[in-house]
C-alpha cells in the first residue's frame, strides 16, 4: 500500500466558510434600529444566523460539486419517509403509496456495503398532487409495526446527479474530463483503482478520493476529509486531530491507537438531513499504518431511534503516547469509552428540553451528578433518561400502588370454572381426538405455520449460577443444559413433520427472550454450541424490556451516579418486546400463524407440541393454556378459571380456605378449583397482530425489594438491609380477562410428563435440580417400560431412571427398537440401535 498516494492539495483538510457579505451586514445594521422587544430581536437575530449559515454551507457544497448551484430547490413531488421498520422493501412503500397517483421511483435508502435498510426513504410522484395527497394521508400510519414520518424531500441528489451527468456529458465530448481538464478527472475519482482497474482497498473497503497510479512519498502527511451533511463542524475537528495524530507517528516513528465514533440518532424529521448520495470520502496515505474509514448502521431495537455511526479507527501501539491523545478526543467530545454509547454528550438544548420533562415529572433528581459526569456518562445517562417518559412511570406506579376501584370490584367476585367447551384433558380425553389433535398440529409444522417464543430472561442464582438459567446443567447422565434439552425438542418435532408431511426441510423459528443480564451470555452459549443442531437463521434471540426501580417515596433510584436503577419489565413485557425486536414482523413474513410460548425452567416442556398445537387450532381461539392438576388445596399455585365471567389467574392466597377445598360436583373426588397455571401457552397470530390496541392496558404489579441506590444528598452508594423500594412488573397472564371465554382455551395435562419447575437450590427437596433430573429419568423409564423393555438397577432408587435423548423420541413414540431388551440404569438412550 505504500505506493498509494494523493494529489498535493493543501486545503484538502480544511472547509472554509465563506465569508459574510456587505449585504448581510447592512441587513443586521438595519435590524438592530427596528424598535423589537427583547424576545423579538434574539429571534430575528436567530432566524438570520441560521439563513446565513444554510447559505454558506450551501454554497460550499456548490464549491466541492455537491450542488449544481447554491439556490437549487428540491423538488415538490418527492416524499421523504422515515422510522420505517428495517424489513420494509420498496415493493412493500410503493403498493402502499401508489394508491394516491403514479409513482416514478420509491427507494428504501441502504448502506452501501451491508445493504442494510436505513430506514427511510424517498418516494417520488409523477404528479405533485398526488404526492401533497400521499403527505396528508400517511403521516403516522403503521407500517411493518412502525409509525412511519412523512416529510417533503428536502434532498436535491437526484437533482444533482442529473446535473453532474448532463455537465459531463457534454464538456467530455469537447476535450475530455470534467470541465475539459483531464488531469482534474482523475483528482475527483471518488473510488480509486490500479493501474489494472481493480479498486484500491485500505482496511478492508474500498479506498476513495485516491488519483489513479499516483504515488506520493512515504513522508506525506494524511489529511481526510469526512463530507456529511450533518458534520462539517465536526469533520473539521476530526480532521485537525487525524492530522495532528499522523504528524506526531511521523515524527516519533511510533503506533497508536485511536477510536473515534459519532453517532447521530435519527428521529422524525432529522433524518431528512441524509441524502440517497451521502458519503464519507477520505484521502489519506500510508506509511506502513493500517487505515480504515468506515460508515456503519445498527439499530437500538428497545427505542423507536436508528443510530448512524461513523467510526475512524487508526491502529498504533504505545500507551502513554495513545493516553494523551484519547484525552484530547475526549475533550473535543469525539470519543466513547462505551460501545453502542453515543459518542458526544448533548447539546445544551437537547439536556435542557430532557431536564424540562423529568422536571414537570418531579424526576429532575436524576441529573443531579450529571455536570461531573465525563462525556461517555454523561451521553449513556442522557440516551437511558431519554427512552423512559417520567409522567408514564408516574402513572404506573400510582396506579400499581393504589389500584383504581373497577366498577365490578364494588360487587362480589364471582369465581367458577372454565366451561366445559373450552376445556379438555389429556387424562381422560378420547384417543381418537388427541391423535387427531396431534396430526393436525404435525401438518401446521409442515406448512410452517407454527412458533415457539421461549421467555428466558432468568439467572441461575438460586441455583447457585450467574449465567443465564438456560445453561444449567441439572445433572443428567448426558450433561444435557435446559437449552439443549428443548432444542432437541424443536429439533425431533420438525423431523415428526417431515415424516408425516413427505417434505423436507421444515423448519420451527425458535424466539429466545432474554434480559439484558442475559442477553450476551446467552448468544455467546448458543454460538458455542452452533445453536444445537438448529439451523442459526431460524433462532432468533431478543431482549425484554426494562423499567426504573422506584423509591418508597416515589422517586427514580441511582443505580449510580451515571446510571439509572433498572429492572426487566417482567414476563408480561413480552408482548412490547415482540413489537421493539420485530419479532412479530418476522413472523408474519414467514407465514407463521400459531405460537407456543413458555418458560425455560421446565425441564419436562414439549416445546411446539403438536397435540397442544391442534387443540388450540380446533377450537378456533385466540390464547390457550396447559395446566396440571393441583396436588392438594394447600399448594400453592396460580389456578387458571373464569373470574366475574371473564378467564383469569387467581393466585392462591387471594381464595379463601372453603373455596380453594370446594369440590366438583361432577366429580366430587376432585377439586372444583384444580386447573394449576404451569406458564404454557398458545397464541393465535392473529391475537397478536392487535397488541397495539391492548398492551397499554395491562396492570403493572409492585415487587417490594432491596435495591441498592445513590444516596442523591451525599452521593454515596447505600446497600439497604430491608426493601426499600419497588420493581414493577407486568405478568404474562394479564392479557387473559381481554378475552372472551370464546376465544380461551385450556388443556390439562400429566404433570409427571410435562411439567417439573426449577426453581430452587440443590438439596432443597422440590423444584431443585435434583427433582428435575429425577423427573426425567422417570419419565425415560416409563417409556421403555411402556414398549415391553425392561429398566434393572443395582443403585439407590433415585437411580433407577432412563435418559431418553429428543433426538430419539419426543414424547414416547419410535421406542419399539428396546420391546425386547433390558437396560441397566442409569443409562442413557442417545440413538436407535
Amino acid at each position: 500500500m505504500s505506493n498509494i498516494a494523493v494529489p498535493k492539495a493543501s486545503n484538502i483538510g480544511r472547509i472554509e466558510t465563506p465569508p459574510v457579505i456587505k449585504d448581510d451586514i447592512k441587513e443586521d445594521e438595519d435590524a438592530s434600529q427596528v424598535d423589537l422587544d427583547e424576545a423579538a430581536q434574539e429571534e430575528l437575530s436567530e432566524k438570520r444566523r441560521r439563513e446565513r449559515e444554510a447559505r454558506a454551507q450551501a454554497l460550499t457544497l456548490e464549491i466541492i460539486g455537491d450542488l449544481p448551484y447554491a439556490e437549487v430547490k428540491p423538488p415538490e413531488n418527492v416524499l421523504f419517509v422515515c422510522k420505517l421498520n428495517p424489513v420494509t422493501e420498496d415493493e412493500d412503500l410503493d403498493l402502499i403509496f401508489s394508491r394516491f397517483g403514479k409513482i416514478v421511483s420509491c427507494e428504501v435508502i441502504r448502506d452501501k456495503r451491508t445493504g442494510d435498510s436505513l430506514q427511510y426513504a424517498f418516494i417520488e410522484f409523477e404528479d405533485q398532487k398526488a404526492c401533497e395527497q400521499a403527505y396528508f394521508k400517511m403521516q403516522g400510519v403503521l407500517i411493518d409495526d412502525h409509525r412511519i414520518h412523512v416529510d417533503f424531500s428536502q434532498s436535491v441528489s437526484r437533482l444533482s446527479d442529473t446535473w453532474r451527468t448532463a455537465t459531463n456529458s457534454k464538456r467530455a465530448n469537447q476535450s475530455g474530463g470534467f470541465g475539459g481538464v483531464a488531469n482534474l478527472e482523475k483528482k475527483r475519482q471518488y473510488r480509486a483503482v490500479d493501474p489494472d482497474g481493480q479498486e484500491i482497498v485500505l482496511g478492508g473497503v474500498p479506498a476513495f478520493g485516491l488519483a489513479e497510479g499516483s504515488d506520493i512519498p512515504p513522508s506525506q502527511p494524511a489529511m481526510c476529509v469526512m463530507s456529511v451533511c450533518n458534520g462539517i463542524r465536526q469533520a473539521v475537528l476530526a480532521t485537525l486531530v487525524i492530522v495532528t495524530a499522523f504528524s506526531m507517528t511521523f515524527i516519533a516513528g511510533v503506533h497508536w491507537h485511536v477510536n473515534i465514533k459519532q453517532q447521530q440518532n435519527i428521529v422524525g424529521q432529522g433524518a431528512n438531513l441524509f441524502s440517497p448520495t451521502q458519503s464519507i470520502r477520505s484521502t489519506c496515505s500510508t506509511n506502513d499504518v493500517g487505515f480504515r474509514l468506515r460508515s456503519s448502521y445498527y439499530y437500538q431495537l428497545q427505542q423507536t431511534h436508528v443510530e448512524r455511526s461513523h467510526s475512524v479507527l487508526i491502529h498504533f501501539i504505545p500507551s502513554a503516547m495513545a493516553n494523551t491523545f484519547n484525552n484530547l478526543l475526549d475533550r473535543l467530545h469525539l470519543t466513547s469509552k462505551e460501545e453502542g454509547v453515543q459518542a458526544s454528550e448533548p447539546t445544551e438544548e437537547e439536556l435542557k428540553d430532557l431536564r424540562d420533562i423529568y422536571v414537570k415529572a418531579g424526576q429532575d433528581h436524576v441529573f443531579t451528578f450529571y455536570d461531573g459526569l465525563s462525556t461517555s456518562e454523561k451521553a449513556g445517562l442522557f440516551e437511558r433518561l431519554k427512552s423512559f417518559d417520567p409522567q408514564y412511570i408516574n402513572e404506573i406506579t400510582e396506579k400499581a400502588l393504589h389500584p383504581p376501584q373497577s366498577s365490578d370490584e364494588s360487587q362480589e367476585t364471582r369465581l367458577e370454572p372454565l366451561p366445559e367447551a373450552a376445556t379438555a384433558s389429556i387424562l381422560d380425553s378420547k384417543e381418537e381426538d388427541v391423535q387427531s389433535w396431534y396430526t393436525s398440529g404435525l401438518e401446521y409444522v409442515s406448512k410452517g405455520q407454527v412458533a415457539v417464543v421461549l421467555m428466558a430472561g432468568g439467572q441461575g442464582t438460586r441455583l447457585g449460577s450467574s449465567d443465564p438459567k438456560g445453561c444449567f446443567n441439572i445433572g443428567l447422565p448426558s450433561q444435557k443444559s435446559l437449552f439443549q434439552i428443548q432444542a432437541e425438542r424443536i429439533w425431533k418435532v420438525q423431523q415428526l413433520a417431515e415424516k408425516q408431511s413427505g417434505k423436507k426441510d421444515i423448519f420451527i423459528p425458535w424466539y429466545v427472550m432474554t434480559s439484558g443480564p442475559t442477553r450476551l451470555a446467552t448468544e455467546k452459549y448458543f454460538e458455542e454450541h452452533d445453536y444445537f443442531g438448529l439451523q442459526k437463521d431460524n433462532v432468533f434471540i431478543f431482549e425484554q424490556g426494562v423499567l426504573p426501580c422506584i423509591s418508597n417515596d416515589g422517586k427514580i433510584l441511582l443505580e449510580t451516579k451515571a446510571k439509572i436503577a433498572v429492572a426487566p419489565d417482567g414476563n408480561g413485557g413480552i408482548y412490547q418486546a415482540l413489537l421493539t425486536s420485530n419479532v412479530r414482523t418476522d413472523m408474519r413474513k414467514r407465514g407463521v400463524q400459531h405460537i407456543h410460548a413458555y418458560c425455560v425452567d421446565n425441564c419436562l416442556v414439549k416445546v411446539a407440541d403438536p397435540v397442544f398445537i391442534g387443540f388450540a387450532a380446533s377450537k378456533d381461539v385466540d390464547i390457550a393454556t396447559k395446566v396440571v392438576r393441583k396436588r392438594n388445596a394447600k399448594e400453592s399455585v396460580g389456578l387458571i378459571l373464569q373470574k366475574n365471567g371473564k378467564p383469569d389467574v387467581v393466585e392462591y392466597s387471594e381464595m379463601d380456605d372453603a373455596t380453594a377445598e370446594a369440590k366438583d360436583p361432577k366429580q366430587p373426588d376432585l377439586l372444583k378449583f384444580r386447573a394449576a397455571n404451569i406458564v404454557n401457552h398458545y397464541y393465535s397470530f392473529r391475537f397478536l397482530e392487535s397488541i397495539e390496541d391492548w398492551a397499554h392496558k395491562l396492570p403493572h404489579h409492585v415487587a417490594r425489594k432491596k435495591i441498592p441506590h445513590v444516596n442523591i444528598e451525599t452521593g454515596d452508594t447505600v446497600k439497604p438491609d430491608k426493601p426499600n423500594g419497588i420493581k414493577l412488573e407486568q405478568f404474562v397472564f394479564d392479557v387473559f380477562p381481554l378475552l372472551s371465554l370464546e376465544k380461551f382455551a385450556c388443556m390439562e395435562v400429566k404433570r409427571e410428563d410435562e411439567f417439573s419447575p426449577l426453581k430452587n437450590a440443590k438439596g432443597t427437596g422440590e423444584d431443585d435440580p435434583d427433582t428435575s433430573k429425577q423427573d426425567i429419568l422417570n419419565q425415560g423409564r416409563r417409556w421403555v417400560q411402556n414398549v415391553g423393555g425392561i429398566v434393572e438397577s443395582e443403585s439407590a432408587p433415585e437411580e433407577t431412571g432412563v435418559e431418553v435423548s429428543p433426538l430419539v423420541s419426543y414424547g414416547g413414540e419410535g421406542l419399539e427398537f428396546l420391546s425386547t431388551r433390558t437396560i441397566k440404569a442409569p443409562a442413557v438412550i442417545e440413538k436407535e440401535d
